[in-house]
């Protein structure tokens, strides 16, 4: 996650929501301890969501939605927050905030399936 999100988050924050090279590389610098920090809580707050909308058993589509919505309502509220500590102005961070939502639709899923063969690789289920 921490290279997914350092590349991502880079092009979002420089190309598309104005913030200065400086802005971008500290934002990210401050995204590394939170993505090591939040990684338990992300899997766990997955795991709930997959159990609530029936996506465990589900299809491909239903877990797919799952992974995606779980992406967006658990990254994009500690995305803003580091933005904002950042120095980032309320535009910059809705605008950033927004595209990350968009991405999520391409992201949430694959970062499921990463975080899944993790787990079945280091036996933590």
């Amino acid at each position: 996650m921490i290279t997914f999100s350092t590349v991502v988050g880079m092009a979002i924050e420089i190309l598309i929501s104005g913030m200065t090279f400086g802005q971008s590389v500290q934002a990210r610098i401050t995204a590394i301890p939170i993505n090591l920090f939040t990684a338990r809580p992300y899997g766990m707050f997955r795991d709930w969501m997959f159990h609530k909308t029936g996506a465990e058993t589900g299809s491909a589509l239903q877990k797919g939605i799952a992974d995606i919505l779980t992406f967006v309502l658990f990254q994009v509220p500690i995305y803003a927050t580091v933005l904002w500590s950042t120095g980032a102005t309320l535009h910059q961070i809705m605008v950033s905030c927004g595209t990350v939502a968009v991405l999520s639709a391409f992201t949430g899923r694959p970062y499921g399936l990463f975080l899944e063969f993790s787990r079945e690789l280091f036996d933590a289920k």
